[in-house]
């Protein structure tokens, strides 16, 4: 990936848009919460769809590789960029799934 012509921000909205097409994939038509925060050096973005995490340890297997499936271009952004993301069972009391990705200001290579 290059990063020339690229700031911290465009590759911000790349994060911000495959995290927003994975919640509708999950959650069509559901609520969704986005949070960003630039803090300590870093862009933190965070998403939470109303996709449940399920109770049976093979569907919450087959769920979590799907996501992963579906998030693998965010993947290869985010460590391209020197970032780190996930995602897992939200602890808010709506419930659902939370997903999230930093990215370092310092950028692409």
């Amino acid at each position: 990936m290059s990063s020339r012509g690229t700031g911290p921000w465009a590759w911000a909205l790349q994060v911000v848009g495959e995290l927003a097409a994975c919640a509708s994939h999950f959650a069509p038509g559901g609520d969704m919460y986005l949070s960003l925060r630039y803090r300590d050096g870093a862009l933190r973005v965070v998403l939470y769809d109303g996709h449940r995490r399920h109770e049976h340890r093979r569907l919450v297997e087959a769920c979590d590789g799907h996501r992963r499936a579906v998030l693998r271009v965010l993947g290869r952004v985010v460590r391209a960029y020197g970032g780190e993301w996930g995602f897992g069972e939200a602890r808010e009391p709506g419930g659902g799934t939370r997903m999230w990705a930093v990215l370092p200001r310092r950028g692409v290579g």
